[in-house]
């Protein structure tokens, strides 16, 4: 049985499809790119926007027509899609519906497909779901409460990573920071992950800036395990905006973490997510996130026009923000996310950088550096999966 896996949206999403394709694999099954003739095409939804509801519509009739079974899985808005033969809420249940097609005589290759692994990062699930109310998201629809997984199962994952090769790993969930196991929190979690694991690299999913903590930034400034990046969420620049999107926080507050940080370390990196166009926005409340942004000086940013979800808050509000002036604001973001980005970048040339180097293309290795700054560098050696010191050089720089 041929069984592909197409996976849209979050890490978490993403780190859910690699351990369900590692279990595949290990049952004997074989794990195909999707259109490629498969027997059974496992859909992974994004429901986190109107676009990406429709992308998985569009994915779902698709795979129909390539003639496979359907099974949809992850934030699903829609389960009663005709083209859909299966829905499961886990990949435990996956696995039981695969194994319910195989007993009905579907063929199967019973042959172990050799795991060709040549990726160096993977992602490893911590927590799902979020105690949280943000207005305009579906998210917690979908996953529900957070639930947070047993540190032994972790330190067992991370372990089996560490013998198949891997160099660097990141923990995700859908709110990591909400990580809680018994009185353990997430500093907890990886001040055990770097006692109990020899993995070279540590890295973190998206943070909530109202979760953060001191005993996270301390552990941040003692270990070189532990990347100094962090996504840490910020939607909007514009105190009156996150009231309105019932986050919790000022942007004071954000930037507070940002220099807790960069005291120890001014090279500390930091990307983040804004949503521009959201209901009640002003001009002037748009032009107070983008001079935080170069105040804070972000790396990079994903930009995204708000979009409208029905069973939340913002959904409702009366004051919603033309698309047209939602388009002009997310080219003028990005513009700035690219300026600010460029000079902080810049701060690297002609320092010493360990890269982790993943891929080679068009006779460039790429890899990236602690700060998560991608880099590209000629070489006749096989640099994949490895690390190494390097100069950097502006032409390096990605």
């Amino acid at each position: 049985m041929k069984i592909s896996i197409y996976t849209l949206g979050c890490k978490l999403n993403q780190a859910e499809s690699q351990y369900l394709s590692q279990d595949l694999e290990s049952a004997g099954f074989e794990v195909v790119k999707f259109g490629t003739d498969e027997n059974v095409a496992i859909i992974r939804a994004c429901g986190v926007t109107m676009g990406a509801s429709a992308t998985t519509r569009e994915i779902i009739r698709r795979a129909k027509k390539n003639k496979a079974k359907v099974i949809a899985t992850g934030c699903l808005e829609n389960n009663e899609l005709p083209e859909i033969d299966f829905v499961a809420k886990d990949n435990k249940e996956i696995l039981k519906i695969i194994l319910g097609l195989q007993d009905k005589n579907i063929e199967i290759s019973q042959k172990l497909k050799k795991n060709k692994n040549k990726k160096t990062r993977a992602l490893v699930k911590i927590q799902t779901g979020c105690n949280f109310n943000c207005a305009y998201c579906i998210i917690p629809h979908f996953r529900g409460k957070s639930a947070s997984l047993t540190p032994a199962e972790i330190i067992n994952k991370i372990k089996d990573l560490e013998k198949r090769g891997y160099k660097e790993i990141t923990l995700t969930g859908v709110n990591i920071c909400q990580y809680k196991h018994e009185k353990k929190d997430l500093a907890d979690l990886l001040d055990f992950i770097l006692k109990e694991t020899i993995i070279p690299r540590i890295r973190l999913g998206s943070l909530d800036p109202r979760l953060i903590t001191a005993s996270l930034i301390t552990l941040y400034s003692k270990n070189s395990r532990l990347m100094p990046h962090w996504h840490l969420s910020l939607q909007s620049g514009s105190n009156k905006i996150l009231t309105k999107m019932n986050r919790h926080y000022t942007a004071q507050k954000y930037f507070e973490i940002t220099e807790s940080l960069r005291q120890t370390n001014p090279l500390f990196s930091f990307t983040a997510d804004i949503i521009v166009g959201f209901p009640g926005e002003t001009d002037e409340d748009f032009k107070e996130s983008c001079k935080f942004v170069k105040k804070v000086q972000l790396t990079k940013i994903h930009v995204f026009p708000y979009s409208p979800r029905p069973k939340t808050p913002a959904a409702i509000m009366t004051d919603q923000v033309q698309d047209s002036i939602k388009t002009k604001r997310v080219k003028e973001l990005l513009k700035i996310s690219n300026e600010v980005g460029r000079e902080f970048k810049k701060r690297f040339i002609g320092l010493k950088r360990e890269i982790l180097f993943e891929n080679k293309r068009n006779g460039y290795w790429f890899g990236f550096t602690p700060e998560y700054i991608k880099i590209k560098k000629r070489s006749f050696f096989n640099l994949s999966n490895r690390i190494k010191l390097v100069k950097i050089k502006n032409k390096y720089i990605l």
